[in-house]
């Protein structure tokens, strides 16, 4: 009888993704649309102010700017999410064509969804994050400075209530995912790759997965670093900011050196050995001078130095380049937030 915790399911949000005509980027807008348009009836119901002018500089009400960044978050979550499956299984396919030896977890994980076991697992992790998302919801929201109870909450404070746990517990499932697909990557590496100096580039696909599966937490770190400008006391997303960043650099640099380690190694190793054989080549040529045996020298001077250019990480330029603008999402936010600002100040003169 077969091990039912074995057994394979897409959750639910990628069986949304693939339920919708739209594909996926319209998808991931929809959504939050639809997010955002919950807050605004929300606001609407309780008459709220959504520009507010203090200074005399009308701005955004810290309400709508966290209502936003809200609505950014699920958008990301469902269209990243599937956006980077997708293309991750499509590199998986083509390292298993280059000759990598592709964990068979990782790519059935991919195909056809986590095993029970693994949804249980991420379940836990997401009641975990459910009650984080209450202590963080009574220690940052506080209209007016004042915890909200049930006696005096409103219908947007439900609201905030209810996107602050549910995204929480989003939040904590995927890292419990990441997890299990953390470990489905780096299991056995070195038993697993088979490095080829003359084409070192059949492992850029490693590059490509390790940056796609650290997109998401980049991205959630820059709307979380564009909710700053709806805080009056930002000490609370410091350390929620940072640990999304953390996440993003060690999901990928942890398989990155992973590969540039067993990279480095057999290059060191293959080195040795054609330094090995150039020494014998030398005393060969030294003792007898023959066209044969400076032929042969000449051919391992030439294969040293072309093994000594070889790169030791599995990154081509293109994925150096989006590394970086991955760095600079945060930054980005930044300037958008303050572009928004700026629009909001000039069409309200």
């Amino acid at each position: 009888m077969r091990d039912q915790s074995l057994t394979r399911r897409f959750i639910w949000e990628t069986r949304l993704m693939q339920a919708s005509p739209l594909g996926v980027a319209p998808t991931s807008i929809l959504i939050g649309s639809m997010v955002f348009a919950t807050f605004l009836f929300s606001a609407w119901w309780n008459d709220l102010t959504l520009i507010v002018t203090p200074d005399k500089n009308p701005t955004l009400s810290p309400d709508v700017w966290t209502a936003i960044c809200m609505s950014l978050l699920w958008g990301s979550i469902f269209g990243l999410g599937e956006y980077t499956r997708v293309a991750n299984l499509v590199d998986l396919q083509t390292l298993r064509n280059d000759g990598v030896a592709v964990d068979a977890i990782q790519f059935d994980a991919l195909k056809s969804g986590p095993t029970r076991a693994t949804r249980i697992r991420a379940q836990l992790f997401g009641v975990l994050g459910g009650l984080s998302g209450i202590v963080f919801y009574n220690l940052v929201y506080r209209p007016d400075g004042e915890m909200v109870t049930l006696a005096t909450a409103t219908l947007t404070n439900f609201w905030f209530f209810g996107m602050t746990i549910a995204l929480f517990v989003e939040i904590f499932r995927n890292l419990s995912y990441l997890r299990a697909d953390t470990a489905s990557l780096l299991r056995d590496l070195d038993h697993r790759i088979r490095i080829d100096f003359f084409h070192i580039h059949r492992l850029d696909g490693l590059g490509r997965i390790a940056l796609r599966r650290a997109l998401p937490w980049a991205v959630a770190s820059a709307i979380v670093l564009l909710m700053l400008f709806a805080q009056s006391s930002p000490l609370f997303f410091g350390p929620l900011f940072g640990s999304l960043m953390v996440s993003a650099a060690l999901v990928f640099g942890l398989p990155m050196w992973r590969v540039h380690v067993l990279i480095d190694r057999a290059k060191n190793a293959e080195l040795a050995r054609i330094r090995h054989d150039m020494a014998a080549a030398r005393d060969v040529f030294n003792a007898d001078a023959t066209v044969a045996s400076a032929s042969y020298l000449s051919a391992l001077l030439a294969l040293e130095q072309r093994l000594e250019h070889v790169r030791e990480w599995p990154l081509d330029f293109s994925t150096i380049v989006r590394f970086g603008f991955y760095l600079a999402l945060p930054l980005g936010s930044w300037l958008g937030g303050a572009l928004v600002e700026r629009a909001l100040n000039i069409l309200t003169r």
